[in-house]
């Protein structure tokens, strides 16, 4: 009895499949255009027999390349799994997610940003502690790698743990993982910042696993601090979307960071599969220095702990630190 034979199939995943597709397109354009080209060229009275052949195995190589793109295409339409890393712009327009227009600050946000700074102040994690230990990284550790970023956006997090009301408490996942399925990303977010009652707490603690009801705010790290933060978005989105299809969330909230500017993001599914994303502004700690400040670190962890209590609620510009999109 002969062994069945097993149908191979392309290892390519979904972002190396719309890569291989845009490169073959190109190419396919630049062999019809070569074509195009020598045919407007004016016939010699005896062509040149090695000329044919070269034109012939031209015009053969455009089809071999059109029926591969047939085929990566039909792949292409058919279930796909993307990977967050080396999510791009492009890839989101693939994936059906949209922007939609930019949160501007309110011009009393600062303001109301100081007034948070009373929230936990009896406890270890104080605005006045989170200011004196940004300063000290400052002074500390070199900010060149993704590793080095993390203790800049812990101790954020560490200070908004002391913001939430009492009754609730925040619980901090590292790389929450979010499985592959068809249609959908497959990867880890780098934070959920998930906020529950105390007797959740326990069970999360053990095993972060996100629940349909915890408020969760989504936090992607920058992983290369050289490069302009906006370049990160389309990760963070990619991240955000893969977990609210995973929750069954319509709205979601997150934010991209290097630890020192930060630009809030809402992503919103739509019923027909597509989604729609807006971005804040980018805010940096330091406001208008290069240090930390009093204003720029109180105003971050302000907007962190008012997003992580309505991480999955539709904007609401009154009681928000900022203005409807535009």
């Amino acid at each position: 009895m002969q062994p069945t034979k097993r149908k191979r199939t392309s290892g390519l995943t979904g972002i190396e499949l719309a890569i291989a597709l845009a490169a073959l397109k190109k190419l396919a354009e630049k062999a019809r255009q070569e074509l195009i080209m020598n045919a407007m060229q004016p016939v010699a009275e005896e062509q040149d027999p090695e000329l044919e052949l070269v034109e012939e195995a031209e015009a053969t190589v455009l089809t071999q390349i059109e029926e591969l793109m047939a085929v990566l295409q039909a792949r292409a339409d058919g279930p796909q799994s993307y990977s967050f890393s080396g999510m791009t712009g492009e890839l989101l327009e693939d994936l059906k997610i949209q922007f939609s227009g930019t949160l501007a600050l309110k011009g009393d946000a600062p303001g109301r940003g100081a007034l948070t700074d009373n929230l936990g102040n009896d406890k270890l994690w104080s605005a006045t502690t989170l200011l004196a230990h940004l300063r000290f990284l400052e002074e500390l550790v070199p900010r060149c790698n993704v590793a080095a970023t993390r203790l800049w956006i812990n101790a954020f997090f560490y200070r908004v743990s002391a913001m939430i009301p009492e009754h609730l408490k925040m619980a901090l996942s590292i790389e929450q993982v979010v499985h592959k399925s068809p249609h959908t990303l497959s990867g880890f977010i780098d934070f959920t910042a998930a906020v529950m009652v105390p007797a959740q707490l326990g069970s999360f603690l053990e095993r972060p696993v996100l629940r349909p009801n915890d408020s969760v705010l989504f936090v992607s790290e920058a992983k290369d601090v050289s490069i302009d933060l906006k370049k990160h978005i389309p990760q963070a989105v990619a991240e955000m979307l893969g977990c609210a299809r995973r929750a069954g969330k319509k709205i979601v909230k997150g934010v991209v960071t290097d630890g020192r500017s930060w630009i809030f993001l809402i992503l919103t599914l739509q019923d027909d599969g597509t989604a729609t994303y807006v971005r804040s502004v980018e805010i940096n700690y330091g406001r208008f220095t290069t240090r930390p400040s009093q204003e720029g670190v109180s105003l971050i962890s302000a907007i962190l702990a008012h997003w992580i209590l309505h991480s999955h609620e539709a904007f609401n510009e009154p009681t928000d630190f900022f203005l409807a999109p535009i």
